[in-house]
């Protein structure tokens, strides 16, 4: 036989063809793009409405200048034409405004009379018109969108036209490469920093129930004990010591059942020693007979044991509703049951009561006859000579019903609950039982999905109801299969 490596035999059986990837890895890539797509969507909003600010700071700025520089220009105006008569255009000398600010006053004829400095003749908008241009407007200057603020002095002898460019790309340049640049950088390195921090705290427990996994020997099967796991772990956690106790109760069922059943194979194979050793010491022909048949009768009876024995560890094993079940009829199974018996039957003085009514169950055949079988052989064991024993079987509704009562001493109620455990013998004049019979009855209820229940009978001994999931067959009066 090949036998694996320890380590292959460590490795986990992964479903897919994938590698195993890192969980801490993944949440933290998820929690990181997540952060930076929201800060850089925080930022783009934030830079929006920065911008919008901006511009409208730039129209409030340009309308607070515009009403000063009329007031300005009027007395300007009045002072010019006062020193300089004749004189039409006046322009600015020198730069006495910011570089980003030119304008023009014109009057009611529209007629330049008075214009900043580098500032072109032509007017800021293309038509003049004194009744519409009033206000805010955005031109285009050589590519370039410009604000424009026209306005009337109060006798609407003069109109003003204040030009200026907000230089917008300039201002979120700024912004960007100053404050939200460094800003983004510097949260961001923070924020999955702490992040990282706290998944690795989160995921700690994981680490702790893997290490505690890992190097725990083969035969431990204590629970796994995390500190202040996440609550999404704590099913997990629960499942894994839910499974350990399960296997730490079957083992020790295992070891408990392997010592009672070595312990009881002794006895048989003890008298299997001792008859053939008084069979080899006899030195008469009918001496040696007579312990030969005794071996015959210890040997049997081993056998039995051990077959018994088979049995109940088959049922054991098996998972409840298997597969492998078919229809069988429950007359069927009583008649091959009585057969298995009738040798019991011959030797004692009991009266059989058989009341079978045709019933179909899903279920094993040799399982269902094993069952009945054991009842039986119990019921024989311990009813006296010129006794009844009683089986009866019927299907009602969805169930079907399989009753085997008898007139011996029956089971004192206070210890119903432990003759189905393997080994149990009540008393010490069990007969020639093993005390596996009824431990079989029960597994193979169990397995079928059924109830079992143990009440006095009004025979006077024991009445056992079996109740197992009936099925309703499309011909009830002819054996299935």
């Amino acid at each position: 036989m090949k036998v694996e490596p320890i380590d292959l035999l460590l490795e986990p059986r992964i479903a897919s063809a994938t590698h195993p990837w890192s969980l801490r890895r993944r949440l933290m890539f998820i929690v990181g793009v997540g952060s930076v797509a929201a800060w850089l969507v925080g930022g783009l909003v934030v830079l929006t409405l920065a911008r919008e600010q901006n511009q409208q700071l730039h129209i409030d700025r340009l309308d607070d200048f515009a009403h000063v520089l009329m007031r300005f220009a009027e007395h300007e105006i009045d002072v010019i034409r006062a020193e300089r008569p004749g004189e039409i255009v006046h322009v600015e000398t020198a730069e006495t405004l910011d570089h980003r600010l030119r304008y023009q006053v014109r009057n009611a004829n529209g007629e330049l009379v008075l214009i900043s400095a580098n500032t072109a003749l032509e007017p800021f908008v293309p038509t003049f018109l004194p009744t519409e241009m009033v206000g805010h407007h955005e031109v285009e200057i050589d590519g370039v969108e410009h604000y424009v603020y026209s306005m009337w002095n109060g006798a609407h002898t003069l109109h003003l036209q204040v030009i200026e460019r907000p230089d917008e790309e300039a201002f979120a340049l700024a912004i960007l490469g100053r404050e939200l640049a460094a800003g983004f950088i510097v949260t961001v390195i923070a924020l999955l920093a702490v992040k990282m921090w706290m998944l690795r705290r989160a995921t700690h427990a994981l680490d702790q129930a893997a290490n505690q996994l890992v190097n725990r020997s083969p035969g431990d099967l204590q629970p796994i004990v995390a500190d202040n796991p996440p609550s999404e772990l704590v099913p997990m956690l629960k499942a894994i010591n839910c499974l350990f106790a399960r296997f730490k109760s079957a083992m020790e069922a295992e070891h408990a059942f392997s010592a009672k059943a070595a312990h009881e194979l002794r006895t048989p194979l003890a008298a299997v020693r001792i008859q053939a050793q008084v069979a080899d010491r006899a030195s008469e022909t009918g001496g040696a007979h007579e312990a030969l048949q005794q071996l015959g009768v210890c040997v049997e009876r081993a056998s039995r044991m051990i077959d018994q024995l088979l049995t109940l560890a088959r049922f054991e094993s098996m998972p409840v509703a298997s597969t492998s079940m078919a229809l069988v009829r429950i007359d069927r199974i009583v008649e091959l049951a009585l057969n298995e018996v009738r040798p019991m039957l011959v030797q004692r003085t009991i009266d059989l009561e058989v009341r079978v009514e045709p019933a179909t169950v899903r279920g094993l055949e040799f399982g269902l006859v094993s069952l009945v079988r054991n009842l039986l052989e119990n019921a024989l064991r311990y009813t006296p000579n010129a006794g009844i024993v009683r089986v009866e079987s019927w299907q009602e509704g969805a169930a079907t019903y399989i009753v085997v009562e008898d007139s011996g001493p029956g089971i004192a109620p206070e210890e119903r609950g432990r003759v189905f455990e393997p080994f149990y013998r009540i008393g010490t004049d069990g007969g020639d039982g093993y005390g596996i019979g009824l431990a079989i009855v029960r597994s193979v209820e169990r397995v079928h999905g059924g109830e079992i229940s143990l009440s006095e009978s009004a025979l006077g001994g024991l009445r056992v109801v079996v109740r197992l999931p009936g099925v309703d067959a499309p011909s009830a009066r002819e054996p299935v299969g």
